[in-house]
């Protein structure tokens, strides 16, 4: 009997005990990338939670490879209610060498956010992010032997800003493979910046993404995506369009009146908030305005995935596409440029003073509506997901050489 009872005992089922999160790595991620401002970076992202994923920690650092510009961010999530709460704080850092000069100059954007996200329905969310935070202008001086040097400080080098940014998305999207999607996602988007003591430095920006994919055949999809947005207010910002995300060995276009990215005066507001609308074929800042619009439809055909009845071994074949694309959108000030009566571009003739004391300024009439078509390869490559992307672009109707980007990254 005392052998059953201390067989009965050891067997005997202990608890409950109270949960107590214990916090461990999920995942720790290294990559190129290739901004458009800053040029290549190496990003790192880190990613912690506890068992049951009610508390998530999440941040990285981004610096560029002159070690001066970069990005620092960390988030904090509670998950466990049915509204999930955040605390988010950033720092970006840009030094910029003005266009055709050796002046340098630093920017910085300091945020701290708190989030509310609550589920309307399974694949819709709302949520409201509050947030403050201030920018910094230091005017490095002229980098050249013979220049003045610096740091040369600036009247209003600081701005404060406070707002929210509210947003709805809606997602019921699959993905079946790698760059393999099926379904439909969009977010729609509202933010306000509040400049307190200088209103004329607020503004406030307005977005809709929406993007779908059908399935034809097997793993053969048509995918479609449309863009929106426009900044306004006393300080309305820029959209700038042309180029990829991540494209390797772009082009920037500095040309023109008014160009977000050229500028003579002591501090480029535009720098920190303007936002790169893709346009393959194109410069970055081809167009550019406080309003944009584009469309892209590509069909992605995954060769050996489709023809093959069972596993792929090999990386580079498993995750192999052949696509063909058509990309249309533009950028501009005003009313949208629905025909050749808007001037999408403005500039100076002569650029420079040669002794004239005369200057023209050339509004040109042109078509608003850029565009290109062309086909591409992906497939992953050395541990990333690489894009190949020829490109025709036609502006003003006019049909010109082919272009080839060679961009990192996935979807458009």
């Amino acid at each position: 009997m005392s052998r059953y009872l201390k067989a009965n005992a050891s067997a005997k089922i202990l608890g409950p005990f109270s949960y107590h999160p214990r916090f461990s790595y999920e995942n720790l991620v290294t990559n190129f990338v290739i901004d458009q401002l800053r040029g290549f970076s190496v990003k790192m992202e880190t990613q912690m939670n506890d068992m049951l994923e009610n508390y998530r920690i999440y941040g990285g650092i981004q610096t560029a490879f002159d070690a001066k510009s970069g990005d620092v961010f960390a988030e904090f999530q509670y998950l466990p209610r049915l509204i999930d709460f955040s605390a988010r704080f950033d720092r970006k850092v840009i030094f910029w060498e003005r266009p055709e000069s050796n002046i340098q100059e630093k920017y910085s954007f300091q945020k701290i956010e708190f989030g509310a996200s609550l589920p309307l329905f399974v694949r819709l969310r709302a949520s409201l992010k509050p947030f403050a935070g201030f920018t910094r202008f230091l005017d490095r001086g002229d980098r050249s032997p013979t220049g003045a040097g610096g740091p040369v400080f600036r009247e209003g080098e600081q701005q404060l800003y406070a707002g929210a940014k509210a947003e709805l998305v809606f997602d019921n999207s699959i993905a079946t493979g790698l760059n393999i999607i099926e379904g439909t996602r969009g977010k729609m988007m509202f933010t306000n910046y509040s400049a307190p003591g200088n209103v004329d430095a607020s503004f406030s920006q307005f977005s809709l993404d929406v993007r779908h994919y059908q399935k034809i055949y097997r793993e053969i999809v048509f995918a479609v995506r449309g863009f929106a947005g426009t900044f306004f207010g006393n300080a309305p910002k820029n959209y700038l369009l042309g180029g990829m995300e991540n494209w390797v060995s772009n082009r920037t276009n500095y040309d023109g009146l008014n160009n977000p990215l050229y500028t003579t005066a002591n501090y480029n507001t535009n720098l920190l908030f303007a936002e790169f609308v893709n346009l393959r074929g194109f410069d970055y800042a081809t167009l550019y305005g406080n309003s944009a619009a584009i469309a892209n439809a590509e069909l992605r055909v995954p060769l050996i995935r489709a023809l093959s009845g069972g596993p792929i071994a090999s990386n580079f074949f498993r995750n192999m596409q052949l696509t063909a694309f058509y990309d249309i959108g533009s950028s501009w000030n005003g009313g949208p440029p629905f025909n050749s009566t808007s001037s999408v571009r403005s500039r100076i003739v002569p650029s420079s003073t040669t002794g004239s004391p005369f200057v023209v300024k050339i509004n040109e009439y042109l078509n608003p509506w850029l565009y290109s078509y062309g086909f591409g390869f992906r497939s992953m490559m050395l541990g990333y997901y690489l894009k190949f992307d020829l490109a025709w672009p036609v502006e003003n109707y006019t049909v010109k050489n082919p272009r080839l980007h060679i961009t990192l990254g996935l979807d458009f």
